[in-house]
Order: structure tokens, then C-alpha cells, then sequence
């Protein structure tokens, strides 16, 4: 089922190409994208294509159909009256999608539906946790019950930032045996699961981030695709290690000296450039709040790449790195389109340097699935071999 493009020509800019399908009357494409239900005219009135029997369908149905479509693969509640992109992760966490009103309350959560259900189930016992860098809510309806822990959709969080949340979790669901943490970000799924996963270590319930991070999983998702993306991944992973070795952090400088490419991108026509940028995770107090900045460090010149096994592009400026650190690698045609990015820690860069006894530079490795964006991007290898690799070579300070 879906809205039939063809009985809505005059909106037909609105609509993308995010999974189409034709409906059944097979003159044109149903698509379910979000640009669909921006526009409310559409949502309620275009109607539902099935059986050429009937195109019209409760306002309340409607909506509830277009959440399911947005909140894709992730478990929703269902009963009680409730239809909500929210999922109890264990009996005092809860991941659900972000609180929205107005229009973007048709299909995602909308605020009083999330209100009502928390009144009703958890009254006075319930806190939320907002992790979105990019958005807010009147806070006043959870009777200021409301923390703010925010970073960046598709990224990672600040390292030291992992822990007070951790923490904040902890003494609120200590304090009363029916108390409920619900964690949020924009969809709920990706930087809503690093924390929550970053949480499960802290706790003790788990005792490494790959059990952590299954739990999630099978509990949020119905295709057990939690977090996805490796950068995310990876800092779950930073913070077990934390965890099980009881580490104390504090950010190292290092500089990185040159990035190598391993084998090359591979362009039509068969050249093309690349250019790349890196930077840097700084807190920045902002009203009394800590609040994270991301500080651009190093903007690349082009580099022409050639036919070779590996091409190696030397930094012209040795740029120092501490902390949370980011490296975004571009095509350069016309405009720029990012190839993919990683986030790394110093920290756990020496860590690992120490770890292998290397007493001289060290090169890190991180292969193709290691890498946001390119992960799924690529994955008929048209750009990247499989076998694709960045080593950053870096040296101590």
C-alpha cells in the first residue's frame, strides 16, 4: 500500500526515490519517504491505493501507518491505546524516537501521545534523557524531568561525556525502584544505542560492548541492527575498555604525519580527486551547560589520485590532535561528496601503541567496514575495494 503518485501529479516534486514501489494500478510509484508526510494535504487526504475497492482511511489510522513506515525496522509499543517508536530496552530503560509536535507529530512521536503514555504507566517516575544536538522541546511538559547529554546525528559522543551520562542514569534509577530512564535522539535507534550500550557496561549487567550491543539489538530492532555505524560502534567499544581495565582518561596529543589510501578510490573515466579535513571534539560551556564543539583543525589541498596499490598523501602541515578526533575524506568533482569519515580517540590510539609495545610511530588500520558512510555506501564496491584501507600515520608528541 502507499499514496499513488499519479493521483497526486501536482506534488510530485515533494517525493523522492527512498523506497518506491509501484502501486496497483501500475502507473506510477508509491514513495514512503519522509518529504510524503511533511505535507499534511497529502498524508490525509491522497488516501491508501489497495484493492481499487477503496481510497480513503481514518485520519488516526493514517498517521499510525505513516510511524510505521518512518520508525522502519525498530519495535514499536503497541496496546493499551498506544502506538509509539518506543521500546523497553530492560524494565528501567526505555529507547523510544524523539517527542515531536506540529506536523513532525503526525509521523514521528508526537509529544502528548509521549506525555500520556509516561503519566500513565510511570507517573512520577520517569526522566528523559535527550541526546540531540539539533533540536528541543518544552521540557515543562515532563515537569522539567529532562536531561541534555547532546551530539551530533550519525556521529559519535565526546568520551567524556559517556560517563556523567552513565552516571546521571544510575542515581536517578537508584533513587526509586520504580524509576525509568527513556533515552532519546531523533530516531531513537543510533546515538540513543551507543549510550544506552555505554550504560549496560557501566551497570554491570554486561561485561563486554559485543553483548551489550546484541542486547540492543534483539530488543530494539526487529532485523537486530542496532547501532550501525562504526564510529558508534567503536566508542561503545572504547568505553568497555574503559570499564574492564578501569581506566582513567585523559586526552594524549599526537600528530598525524600522512594518510594512506590502500588501494585508491576507484573513479569513471579513471582519475579523480580527493581532498580531506580533520577535526576536533571540544566542550564549550554554553548558559551554564557543557555543550559540544566540533573545531575544523586542517582543510586539505586536492590531491589528483593515480593508478597505484597504495597512494599515500603526505601532510604538508603537521597538525596536532588530542581527544576525539575526526577525519572526513571528499571526492572533488564539481562540489564535493563525502566518502566516507572515521572517529578516533588518542587516548586509546597510545593505549594501543603501548598495548603492541611500539616504541616508535604508529600506523592504525582501519578497513572498509571500520568506516562510516562508505560501509553502506559502497557496498557493490564500485568506488572502494572490499578490501579497502586508511592507515593514518601519527607519532607521539
Amino acid at each position: 500500500m502507499g499514496i499513488c503518485l499519479g493521483c497526486c501529479r501536482k506534488s510530485k516534486a515533494r517525493f523522492r526515490d527512498k523506497g518506491s514501489k509501484l502501486c496497483s494500478t501500475k502507473h506510477s510509484t508509491v514513495s514512503y519517504s519522509e518529504e510524503i508526510i511533511t505535507n499534511p494535504d497529502i498524508c490525509l487526504t491522497a488516501g491508501i491505493v489497495s484493492d481499487n475497492t477503496s481510497n480513503k482511511l481514518h485520519k488516526g489510522s493514517m498517521s499510525n501507518m505513516i510511524k510505521g513506515f518512518v520508525s522502519k525496522r525498530r519495535n514499536r509499543y503497541k496496546g493499551d491505546g498506544f502506538n509509539l517508536d518506543l521500546t523497553y530496552i530492560t524494565d528501567h530503560i526505555i529507547a523510544m524516537g524523539f517527542p515531536a509536535s506540529s506536523i513532525e507529530g503526525v509521523y514521528r512521536n508526537n509529544i502528548d501521545d509521549v506525555v500520556r503514555f509516561l503519566e500513565t504507566k510511570h507517573k512520577n517516575h520517569y526522566k528523559i534523557y535527550n541526546l540531540c544536538s539539533e533540536r528541543s522541546y518544552d521540557t515543562t511538559k515532563f515537569h522539567n524531568r529532562v536531561e541534555i547529554f547532546p551530539f551530533d546525528d550519525h556521529n559519535p559522543p565526546k568520551i567524556e561525556l559517556i560517563k556523567p551520562f552513565c552516571m546521571n542514569v544510575q542515581e536517578w534509577l537508584k533513587s526509586h525502584k520504580d524509576n525509568v530512564a527513556v533515552v532519546h535522539c531523533k530516531a531513537g535507534k543510533g546515538r540513543t544505542g551507543t549510550m544506552i550500550c555505554c550504560y549496560l557496561l557501566h551497570s554491570g549487567d554486561f561485561s563486554n560492548a559485543e553483548e551489550a550491543l546484541n542486547y540492543y539489538g534483539n530488543k530494539r530492532t526487529q532485523d537486530r541492527k542496532g547501532v550501525t555505524i562504526p564510529s558508534q560502534l567503536r566508542y561503545v567499544h572504547y568505553y568497555a575498555q574503559i570499564m574492564q581495565e578501569h581506566l582513567t582518561y585523559k586526552p594524549e596529543i599526537l600528530y598525524i604525519q600522512k594518510i594512506k589510501l590502500e588501494p585508491p578510490p576507484y573513479f569513471a573515466g579513471g582519475q579523480g580527486s580527493v581532498c580531506f579535513a580533520i577535526s576536533q571534539q571540544n566542550l564549550k560551556e554554553t548558559d551554564g551547560k557543557c555543550c559540544q564543539q566540533c573545531v575544523k583543525l586542517h582543510k586539505s589541498e586536492t590531491y589528483e589520485v593515480k593508478r597505484c596499490n597504495v597512494f599515500t598523501i603526505e601532510l604538508s602541515v603537521c597538525t596536532p590532535i588530542s581527544g576525539d578526533v575526526k577525519v572526513e575524506f571528499y571526492n572533488k568533482k564539481l562540489t564535493k561528496e563525502k566518502q566516507f569519515q572515521f572517529w578516533v580517540n588518542t587516548f586509546f590510539i597510545v593505549k594501543e601503541c603501548q598495548d603492541s609495545k611500539n616504541t616508535g610511530d604508529l600506523e592504525l588500520v582501519l578497513r572498509k567496514p571500520e568506516l562510516d558512510i562508505v560501509n553502506k555506501k559502497d557496498k557493490q564496491n564500485k568506488v572502494f575495494a572490499e578490501d579497502f584501507k586508511v592507515r593514518p600515520l601519527i607519532y607521539l608528541y
